[in-house]
């Protein structure tokens, strides 16, 4: 295609918002082809339509501090529960080399069992 034939960027458009927009899309059409420019119904129907749009309406901002964590949750979003505190157990050095005869003694695949019960027992399961 030849670039001097086809018409300078722009002018559909420029032509399409010539016409008042009372004009039906079919009757711009019928007068863009008279004067060579080839334009559909739907060109002319979405030039319109952009050019009617209304403003965007600004968003509503919310600022959240930290101490406010319900706002930034989604809905139906369970709130998170702390982690459970391990009580602190104070073992003197003695009592732990006590603890290391009896493993010793018992043997560690018997000392891990009751160490497993031990555990189970303070845990609730």
């Amino acid at each position: 295609m030849n670039r001097s034939s086809n018409p300078q960027f722009g002018a559909k458009a420029a032509f399409i918002r010539s016409l008042p927009q009372s004009v039906p899309a079919k009757e711009v059409v019928a007068e863009a082809a008279k004067q060579g420019l080839h334009i559909t119904e739907g060109h002319v129907y979405n030039l319109r339509s952009s050019t009617t749009k209304k403003p965007k309406q600004s968003a509503t901002t919310i600022t959240v501090t930290s101490r406010d964590a319900s706002l930034r949750r989604g809905p139906g979003r369970p709130r998170k529960e702390a982690p459970k505190a391990q009580p602190v157990v104070v073992v003197s050095a003695s009592q732990e080399v006590t603890l290391r005869r009896a493993i010793a003694e018992l043997g560690l695949s018997r000392a891990r069992a009751i160490f497993a019960e031990v555990e189970a027992a303070f845990s609730g399961r």
